[in-house]
């Protein structure tokens, strides 16, 4: 198949060329593995000041082409489309995907009926909750994109629920969650990780690593390790990732900030550790999301505490004892007690990236035969669809 992948650069404090990172990597790159023909388009909102020379190259056989969007955005989008065309026409996709965003949902969309292309939706994230989709006209825009589409992927199961129910789409819907890089995450020497990272090689080790924001319930976070620290003279908090702008982390010598990590160190530190923590709160954006660190810290068979929201009450039957009430500070310092004195590795498979994209494959396969269904019953003047 020949397909043409729309997705946005930046995203999760990475560079989706630059760091080879995540989903939208992943997915494409595992599809040219399997003799695909993909050609890979990614927008960059903001001018980064990084090494420009990622604008058009060939990784892992996924041919990618980087767009800067400027500061007119309005006119920018435009131009930015006008390329686009020009692009399928002369790559001539069978398939166009649009990923990350719901601008590029709407933007595949859009390409989709202009050009006649069957269009296929990733949803890794409720984009609703997207602080860009509350512009005017953009929630609206997402959903006929995802109505128009011949099938959508969602990184949960509840995510797909809403899909089905509030959105009514007629495609196929399958959850396809995210995975992790074996290269990266696997159990390793805890002293050796620890050593690699200049960690304390002695007393115990609880942190985290992502986006260090107040809405995700990282000050829950500071607040159980005041508590729990005040007891235990041995206990260091490590932290890794993007800090929200305004967020302070508290001043301690038990606090330990590493920055922002390069994404093949992260499995160090969450070999370091002793418990790893997945915080969240209660919104729109937890109950439909998928935390990658979970993930993540599972393959390092790290044992997790995480909050109780979204899909982690499903993930996590049988091991109810490494849930904490979000926001509930008491609830996450007695949860984390309990795994420091008797720890428990969740026991459950760990997805890779070659799974995922094999998944993604099989779903792209269906929505090509269901668009040349529909074909053919339009030419019949049928509307009757059989998924």
């Amino acid at each position: 198949m020949r397909l043409l992948f729309l997705t946005k650069q930046q995203y999760m404090g990475k560079d989706l060329l630059r760091d080879r990172f995540g989903r939208f990597y992943e997915f494409p790159r595992m599809l040219a593995g399997q003799g695909h023909h993909v050609r890979g388009i990614c927008l960059k909102y903001w001018n980064d000041e990084l090494d420009s020379r990622v604008a058009g190259q060939c990784l892992d056989r996924v041919e990618w082409q980087s767009f800067q969007l400027g500061w007119n955005w309005p006119a920018a989008f435009l131009r930015y489309f006008r390329r686009l065309k020009e692009i399928a026409t002369d790559f001539k996709p069978e398939i166009i995907i649009g990923a990350s965003d719901a601008m590029h949902v709407i933007i595949a969309a859009s390409l989709s009926a202009r050009t006649g292309v069957p269009l296929v939706v990733d949803l890794y994230d409720n984009f609703e909750s997207y602080r860009a989709t509350q512009l005017p006209g953009i929630k609206t825009g997402l959903k006929r994109g995802i109505l128009s589409a011949s099938a959508i992927s969602t990184v949960s199961y509840n995510l797909a629920e809403k899909v089905k129910n509030e959105y009514q789409a007629s495609g196929i819907v399958r959850t396809i969650t995210n995975a992790v890089c074996p290269e990266i995450f696997h159990p390793t020497d805890k002293t050796l990780a620890r050593r690699t990272l200049r960690l304390p090689e002695s007393g115990l080790l609880i942190g985290t690593a992502g986006a260090l924001r107040a809405n995700r319930g990282i000050k829950t976070l500071f607040q159980a390790f005041e508590k729990l620290s005040s007891m235990r003279s041995n206990l260091y908090l490590i932290l890794a990732g993007r800090v929200e702008r305004g967020l302070h982390i508290p001043i301690s010598d038990k606090i330990l900030y590493l920055g922002e990590l390069p994404h093949s160190d992260v499995g160090h530190l969450f070999n370091a550790l002793d418990v790893g923590v997945v915080c969240n709160r209660q919104s729109q954006f937890a109950e439909y999301g998928f935390p990658q660190k979970f993930y993540e810290m599972i393959a390092c068979r790290l044992p997790v505490v995480a909050a109780d929201v979204g899909v982690m009450q499903t993930l996590l039957v049988g091991y109810e004892n490494c849930l904490y009430k979000p926001e509930r500070e008491d609830s996450l310092a007695e949860t984390l007690e309990k795994q420091l004195n008797r720890p428990s590795v969740i026991d459950i498979l760990v997805p890779k990236w070659k799974d995922r994209g094999g998944d993604f494959h099989q779903l792209l396969e269906a929505a090509l035969k269901r668009s040349h269904r529909i074909k053919f019953s339009g030419s019949s003047n049928s509307l009757v669809i059989n998924s």
